[in-house]
């Protein structure tokens, strides 16, 4: 297999397959029940551009949000398998269960799944494609510390483009199986709880070419506050193989209705092996437009984070981070972690 691929087994485990759980249970060959997680500290100074101050000290999950769990997965013959998972976001500083204060015990995933021949139907709380694709197309994953990407897409403090959360509750989700590499899925959140939420995807996965289409309407879910009706997100993402080099890049565009804002995001990024290790590299820049008072604004961010894996379960970083918002002074984040896979 190529470098880049050796290198990303070791330093992006989590991120691909762990998100979305969907090609673990997918190979599985007997009955199974597996007790799984990854753990990520970080100690460093922290700072996005317009805050008033920074935050110095340890803090979870530099590269990857901590998490733990459990999934399982039971052969019912004739191609049928069936299949759960629940998944508990923690803070590795402190040890406090979920993301933020009144999060979920499981709030990453919660779920029972059918899977055949004919595709797979999966019912409960879980990572919305939109999330997962994200983590997928850029060098440095689920980051929300040091990803240019994410944290425009997700952090408050960044300027958060995506409303909704990261997962969920109670919603369906159908995948179908691959058909020479292109497979695609539709998710949707319940009637009867109070939440219309729906989104589909169209996936190219083959070889070294990775192509990904999102579209998401949320109503519900953080960020969706009055007035906002709903936002609806179109995602385009695509990753490419040089075996010298890993490349990527990405689109987003939102438009949230009632309150008038549209967010265009643009990113790059690249991963180069160097040895065992690896350097990744990722700039995204965002156009604010509030159409209710004529306001527009530009925020640029640019990441690097060097990586070294001490084995197959464990490595250490080292990450940069610039932040420059067109109305707001510039600020750097930097610091270095551990990760340990188990």
């Amino acid at each position: 297999m190529a470098k880049i691929h050796r290198i990303t087994k070791y330093i992006r485990p989590a991120c691909v397959a762990g998100l979305f759980g969907m090609s673990n249970l997918a190979h599985a060959q007997a009955s199974t029940v597996q007790l799984y997680g990854l753990l990520d500290s970080v100690i460093g100074n922290f700072k996005a551009s317009g805050d008033p101050s920074s935050v110095v000290g340890m803090l979870n999950g530099g590269q990857i949000t901590s998490f733990y769990g459990m999934r399982g997965i039971e052969d019912l013959g004739g191609g049928l398998k069936a299949g759960f998972a629940i998944e508990s976001y923690i803070f590795v500083n402190n040890g406090q269960v979920g993301r933020f204060a009144g999060d979920g015990a499981f709030s990453r995933n919660a779920y029972v799944e059918l899977a055949s021949p004919y595709g797979m139907i999966r019912m409960g709380r879980q990572v919305t494609p939109l999330f997962y694709i994200m983590a997928r197309t850029n060098p440095m994953g689920g980051s929300f510390r040091f990803s240019p990407l994410m944290t425009q897409s997700w952090i408050v403090n960044y300027g958060r483009t995506v409303l909704g959360d990261t997962g969920w509750d109670s919603s369906i989700l159908y995948q179908s199986p691959s058909l020479g590499g292109l497979t695609f899925s539709v998710q949707a959140t319940a009637p009867g709880n109070g939440a219309h939420d729906e989104t589909a995807t169209l996936v190219y996965d083959r070889g070294p070419l990775y192509l990904a289409g999102v579209i998401q309407r949320v109503r519900t879910g953080l960020g969706i506050v009055t007035p906002v009706d709903h936002q609806n997100a179109w995602y385009l993402g695509a990753s490419y193989n040089l075996n010298f080099v890993q490349l990527y890049a990405t689109y987003t565009h939102t438009a949230s209705f009632d309150f008038g804002s549209t967010n265009n995001t643009y990113h790059g990024g690249v991963t180069i092996p160097i040895g065992v290790s690896a350097l990744e590299l990722a700039y995204s820049r965002t156009n604010t437009r509030l159409s209710l008072n004529s306001v527009s604004y530009d925020r640029n961010t640019a990441g690097v984070t060097f990586d070294y894996p001490l084995s197959k379960r464990t490595d250490v970083y080292a990450s940069y981070m610039y932040d420059k918002l067109s109305t707001a002074g510039t600020s750097n984040s930097f610091g270095g972690g551990i990760r340990h896979r188990f």
